[in-house]
């Protein structure tokens, strides 16, 4: 039987440093060269086409990266139909690069530190999940050239990226395929009900909200903390943006008004679980 994983993978940095992400992407695969004396350097939208041609050569008409793109010698694959590269200036003056794609083999979180490392160690995080609940899922953070894990919010990843928070269907619909979940979470000793999970993504998506959505105060928290070299606050601010463009925060109106929904049908079919009163 098939199986999905499905990862998301994101960094941040300045517009020169995704300049290099994108020179180091074509280089992997011997594309990219220097150019002539004489000529102007690649811009960032330019680099961005040629990443996106060679992906539709070699991958597929919806490419807009190549797998073996991410590391000299990858480990990981990928299914090429779902490879998206979005590379965006956010309202601080920051770069996100977000990777998104789908592979029926594991995460492989070694073809990532690798690319880390030669962003000279530039913040990363992944997220990622198997269609299979029982199997890993997470969150891992890319810093100081090694690789950390996040377990905080395992079922949430599972619930955004496997089940889209059951978007686009009747909030009825989706109870049914909730009460199925149930029993994965009780087979499986997961120590949260289906109503606290349906919480959990309203609360995570509600407090990263709060933390990115004043731009005012983050650019200016930003300078602060440079000032005062406060690494690990500018670390830590930096790893909220990064988490925010994961869990598609441009979009959090639509999830949360999809989650709230779901919950609202749950309780109503199922009543409340003692984990999620109010």
């Amino acid at each position: 039987m098939a199986t999905l994983n499905r990862v998301r993978v994101c960094t941040l940095g300045t517009q020169e440093d995704m300049i290099r992400l994108c020179r180091i992407l074509l280089d992997h695969c011997q594309w990219f060269d220097e150019p002539e004396n004489d000529k102007p350097d690649l811009s960032l939208d330019q680099l961005l086409a040629l990443i996106a041609k060679h992906a539709r050569l070699e991958g597929s008409e919806e490419s807009t990266f190549w797998y073996p793109m991410v590391a000299a010698r990858p480990y990981g694959d990928a299914i090429a139909s779902t490879c998206r590269l979005n590379i965006r200036r956010h309202p601080t003056g920051l770069y996100l690069a977000l990777f998104a794609y789908d592979s029926d083999t594991p995460f492989e979180m070694e073809d990532w530190v690798s690319l880390h490392r030669e962003l000279k160690l530039l913040p990363m995080m992944a997220l990622y999940a198997h269609d299979d609940f029982g199997l890993e899922k997470g969150t891992k953070i890319f810093a100081g050239g090694r690789v950390h894990d996040d377990w905080t919010y395992m079922g949430e990843a599972f619930m955004y990226l496997i089940a889209g928070y059951e978007e686009g269907y009747p909030p009825e619909e989706g109870v049914q395929r909730l009460r199925k979940l149930r029993k994965t979470l009780e087979r499986e000793d997961f120590d949260t009900s289906i109503g606290g999970l349906l919480r959990g993504c309203i609360e995570n998506l509600s407090a990263l909200v709060e933390d990115v959505s004043d731009t005012e105060a983050l650019t200016a928290d930003m300078q602060r903390f440079r000032q005062e070299k406060d690494y690990e606050s500018l670390f830590n601010l930096y790893m909220r943006l990064i988490e925010a463009e994961l869990w598609d925060i441009q979009h959090v109106d639509r999830h949360l008004a999809c989650l709230e929904a779901m919950r609202e049908a749950w309780i109503t079919a199922e009543g409340p679980d003692e984990d999620d009163e109010d």
